[in-house]
């Protein structure tokens, strides 16, 4: 399959100089006005036919403003060519089935096209010279739902009426002829109905008297369709419930059958004469979540073809393999790829995940920074804190996710992954293991959980730049077991506090031993004392510990107001932290 392996952009609109990844079937995402629809621009520059020589001039807004930009260019690598119909068209050009193409502009010159076989081999060429053989069908964001159906309609029409054979094109002709009479003799039982004869007879008289050139003519009622060519090539779109046929009129279901409509149109007129890549922005437009999941799966089933698509949806995104994406973000008002776009090493990153991405985890695609936390009460405690304290999550562009147990690894690959900045808070409860002394004798060990969870995420993914972190970790981790039933002991106290404060400058917290704990010892303790009806710490964090997410979400609902207290608590600064996080990305957009 004909493949573009990557666009080079430089200069053009937001993007000052990136390469971008790309794959057979790519999900281009990222926060609004960020470039999605300018890199898919980008592409039709060089393969969008309708696109005229005057379009391909652009204009000096089209150059980064930033960069203060003179030049741009737009290059694209294509790979896996073996049909004859673009080996004829690029002749010398292709090497190994590889090509490259080029736009090149200046503020000062006129835009030019090149090709060649390397990025050094570029030559002039005249114009899109390769346009009928390779081009790309696209379809924008400000679809005019109505007309593009009409326009969709008459196009699969047409195509399906030149694929016809010889047979069923003169039995058709033949059906033709008997509607056309059939038609004539409706309309004439129409023009003798009474009401419509004595309906204008009024509106005549006075038309008579207006002018002498009104005489001899009669204003009159006439059907619409009185000619059955016309009546064909007026055909509407309906569709229909129990036999009954029904008006097109939600916005959702329009998007639907234009999308089918218009995949139906593409399968047929595929043809080896060319090649097509196709453009799909914002397919889920006024679809609810299941909806916008089953089209993200039609689409990617539906074209065999190089398929490019934008959203804003986590429901779309939840269908896409990671490494098929391309993650758009700014950074100084520059427009930026993650991870280089499309690549194996992202697939790698997300294989803890399996082939697909819940719809949960694909909403981390779109946010500005996430929370990581362990489980369902973590997740309504810091959204209800979140508002306490005024840190608008939603504002800010934040999830709070949870990992549903202490599988944090997976997410905190997505996140450096994608270049989504991120703060994680987890337990640090007391467990317990066996550990073999001799091959008959095991003994119990206590350690702390949280100590150990965090330094594996060290080892295995920020392993750089902590290297005397880890260092201290492999002199020291020892010190983080003791025998069971025995108090932790002052070095594993130690232990804790330095790697506790260390891996703060991460934005990774660790509890004192797990969130009911460290609330019973924070100024809220005095509410939960009377909300549970306890008397102690220890019969306080037994109850909360007890169905913890409905107990959670109990206490909330009556005591949510006295969540101010926490504001400066230490169990508050996981929210601090991530509310300098999404800043600091919209002032690095800025």
């Amino acid at each position: 399959m004909v493949l573009i392996e990557w666009i080079k952009i430089n200069g053009f609109r937001n993007f000052d100089n990136e390469t971008i990844n790309l794959a057979n079937q790519t999900l281009i995402i990222g926060a609004n006005d960020v470039g999605k629809t300018n890199l898919i621009y980008a592409l039709r520059i060089l393969f969008d036919r309708s696109l005229s020589e005057k379009d391909l001039e652009l204009y000096d807004s089209d150059y980064n403003v930033i960069t203060k930009a003179q030049n741009m260019e737009i290059t694209v690598k294509i790979t896996e060519i073996q049909e004859d119909c673009l080996i004829s068209t690029f002749k010398g050009d292709l090497q190994s089935g590889v090509v490259y193409i080029q736009y090149k502009n200046s503020k000062s010159g006129e835009y030019t096209i090149l090709a060649g076989h390397s990025e050094e081999t570029l030559e002039v060429k005249q114009s899109r010279f390769y346009i009928k053989r390779l081009n790309m069908e696209c379809v924008n964001t400000t679809r005019n739902l109505t007309s593009l159906m009409k326009r969709e309609r008459n196009q699969i029409l047409n195509d399906s009426k030149l694929s016809l054979a010889e047979k069923l094109m003169e039995a058709d002709e033949k059906s033709i002829g008997e509607m056309k009479v059939d038609l004539n003799t409706m309309n004439s039982k129409i023009d003798n109905l009474n009401y419509i004869k004595k309906s204008l007879e009024n509106v005549n008289a006075e038309l008579g008297d207006l002018a002498i050139h009104n005489k001899s003519q009669i204003l009159s009622f006439k059907n619409a369709n009185s000619d059955i060519v016309q009546m064909l090539d007026n055909l509407e779109l309906t569709y229909a419930s129990d036999n009954e046929t029904l008006t097109l009129g939600g916005e959702g279901r329009n998007n639907q059958i234009f999308i089918a409509t218009w995949v139906a149109k593409q399968k047929n007129r595929r043809t080896l004469e060319k090649v097509t890549f196709f453009a799909i922005e914002e397919p889920e437009a006024h679809l609810h979540p299941h909806q916008q999941r089953k089209l993200s799966n039609y689409l990617l089933k539906n074209f065999a073809e190089q398929v490019f698509i934008t959203t804003h949806s986590p429901h779309i995104a939840s269908e896409f393999r990671p490494d098929k994406i391309v993650k758009l973000y700014q950074k100084h008002k520059l427009t930026k790829v993650a991870r280089g776009g499309c690549s194996e090493a992202i697939k790698l990153d997300f294989d803890d995940f399996g082939y697909r991405l819940d719809a949960i985890t694909s909403d981390v695609f779109f946010v500005n920074a996430v929370l990581l936390v362990e489980g369902p009460s973590e997740k309504l405690f810091y959204t209800a804190l979140s508002q306490k304290l005024n840190i608008d999550l939603d504002y800010l562009n934040v999830s709070i996710i949870s990992v549903n147990g202490i599988g944090f690894k997976p997410y905190v690959k997505i996140c450096l992954a994608l270049d989504i900045p991120f703060v994680l808070r987890t337990d640090n409860d007391i467990f317990n293991k066996s550990h073999k002394v001799s091959p008959s004798v095991s003994i119990e060990l206590s350690y702390q959980a949280g100590i150990s969870r965090v330094m594996g995420i060290y080892e295995e993914l920020l392993e750089r730049g902590n290297e005397a972190l880890l260092e201290y970790w492999k002199l020291n981790q020892k010190d983080n077991e003791w025998l069971e039933k025995v108090s932790i002991p002052e070095k594993a106290k130690l232990l804790s506090e330095y790697i506790t404060k260390a891996i703060e400058k991460d934005n990774i917290y660790l509890s004192m031993k797990d969130l009911e704990n460290d609330l019973v010892e924070s100024k809220l303790y005095s509410f939960l004392k009377k909300f549970y009806n306890t008397t102690t710490k220890k019969s306080t964090v037994k109850k909360m510990q007890k169905a913890k997410a409905e107990n959670m979400l109990s206490f909330l609902k009556s005591n949510i107001n006295n969540l101010e207290v926490l504001k400066g608590d230490k169990i508050a600064e996981p929210l601090e932290q991530i509310k300098i996080l999404a800043e600091r990305v919209v002032l690095n957009n800025g």
